[in-house]
C-alpha cells in the first residue's frame, strides 16, 4: 500500500510558490451574490469554518493508506481515424478520455471538458500523482475543438502542458478569475463567466452553473478563483458537465428546475474517501445518483475515477458503489453508466 501522493504534491506546491503567492482582493466582488466574498469566492451552503482544511487534517490524512493499483485496468485506445470516421458520418457521440476529460461531438461541433493529457496532475512532471491509466486518445489525435470548458484550477482539471499544446486553437470558457492565468501562459482565446452567465460561440451555447468546490493553485491563494459546472447546448441537445463537486440539497435542485432536464450529464463518482476529509467537496456514488435525480438528467455517465490515485477508496469501488446506489433508488442501470476509459456513448 502506498501513502497518498497528494500530500507530496502539496509539499511540492509549497516549495514552488511560497515566494510568489500573494492574497489579493476580488475585483469581481458583488455584494449581492452569495458566492462572492471581498477576497474571492465561497460555497453558500457550507459553514465558512468548514471550508478550509487545517494542517492537522493533512497530517491525519498522511496516515491513510492509498489503494492497491490494478495492473489490468481495461482501457480502449481510440485512433484518430476512428474519430474522423465518426465525425465524417455525422455521428454524435460522447467519448470518455479519462478522469474528467471528455470529447463531445454534437451536430458538427466539438467540445472538450477539463482536458489533462500529462502523465502527472502536479505543478511538476517529476513528482506528484501519476496516471495509472493512459488517455484513450492522444492530444495530437483530437479533432478541431470549438469550445473547452474548465471547471476549476486544480491540477487534475487545469493542466499546464495541455493548455500550452492546444493554445488559442479553441475557445476556453472558464470560471471567474482564471483568464489571467491563461494570459500568463500566452493563451488569450479565453472567456470567463460567473455563475448563470452565458455565451454563444459557433452555435454552441455555454452557461456557467454552480457547483460546490474550491480553488487553489498556489499555497496561499485558496478560493481566489471561481469553480463551475457547465451547461452546453447545441441545437436542442443539452449536456451538463458537473466538473468536481460536493453535494448540497439546494444548488442541484435549482439547476434541474431552472435549466433541466438534460439529455446527458457527466457526474463525478470517484475521489471521495476518507469522507471526513472529502465530503464537502467530493461526492460519493450515492450522492452522484442524487445529483442525477436533482438535475433531471435523462442519462448520466461517471467521471473522475480510474485515472489518478487521489484518495483512499479502492480503484474499482466507484463503479460498484454506483450500481448499488442505482439499485437503492430504483433507477435503471442504463440511466447512469460507469463506462471504461475510451468507451463511446452515441447520442
Amino acid at each position: 500500500m502506498k501513502k497518498l501522493s497528494i500530500i507530496f504534491l502539496l509539499i511540492i506546491a509549497l516549495s514552488l510558490t511560497l515566494l510568489f503567492s500573494k492574497n489579493h482582493k476580488n475585483k469581481y466582488y458583488d455584494k449581492n451574490k452569495s458566492h462572492h466574498t471581498p477576497d474571492g469566492f465561497t460555497n453558500p451552503y457550507i459553514d465558512p469554518s468548514l471550508q478550509s482544511k487545517k494542517m492537522k487534517d493533512f497530517f491525519k490524512l498522511m496516515k491513510e493508506d492509498g489503494p492497491e493499483i490494478l495492473e489490468d485496468l481495461d482501457v480502449n485506445i481510440i485512433s484518430k481515424q476512428e474519430i474522423e470516421d465518426l465525425i465524417g458520418n455525422e455521428q454524435n457521440f460522447y467519448l470518455w478520455i479519462g478522469h474528467s476529460t471528455a470529447l463531445i461531438h454534437l451536430d458538427g461541433k466539438n467540445i472538450l471538458t477539463d482536458p489533462i493529457f500529462s502523465d502527472r496532475c502536479s505543478p511538476v512532471q517529476f513528482a506528484g500523482p501519476k496516471r495509472y491509466s493512459r488517455p484513450a486518445l492522444e492530444i495530437s489525435d483530437l479533432p478541431n475543438i470549438d469550445v473547452i470548458v474548465i471547471s476549476h484550477n486544480h491540477y487534475d482539471h487545469l493542466d499546464y502542458k495541455t493548455v500550452k499544446m492546444i493554445g488559442d486553437k479553441a475557445l476556453w470558457v472558464v470560471p471567474l478569475g482564471l483568464k489571467k492565468w491563461f494570459s500568463n501562459q500566452g493563451v488569450n482565446n479565453v472567456t470567463e463567466l460567473d455563475w448563470h452567465d452565458s455565451i454563444s460561440h459557433n452555435d454552441i451555447n455555454v452557461t456557467s452553473l454552480p457547483s460546490q468546490h474550491w480553488s487553489k493553485r498556489t499555497v496561499f491563494n485558496s478560493f481566489d478563483t471561481l469553480w463551475s459546472s457547465w451547461l452546453i447546448q447545441v441545437n436542442d441537445f443539452k449536456f451538463w458537465f458537473a466538473g468536481d463537486t460536493g453535494y448540497n440539497e439546494i444548488q442541484f435542485k435549482e439547476i434541474g428546475k431552472n435549466y433541466g432536464p438534460f439529455n446527458l450529464a457527466a457526474i463525478p463518482i470517484g475521489a471521495y474517501e476518507p469522507r471526513w476529509f472529502m465530503k464537502n467537496f467530493h461526492i460519493n456514488p450515492e450522492e452522484a445518483v442524487k445529483i442525477h435525480k436533482d438535475v433531471f438528467s435523462e442519462k448520466s455517465v461517471g467521471i473522475h475515477f480510474s485515472t489518478f490515485v487521489l484518495t483512499t477508496e479502492p480503484i474499482d469501488e466507484p463503479a460498484n458503489k454506483l450500481k448499488q446506489a442505482l439499485e437503492k433508488y430504483r433507477i435503471k442501470l442504463d440511466d447512469f453508466l460507469a463506462i471504461k476509459i475510451g468507451e463511446f456513448i452515441f447520442l
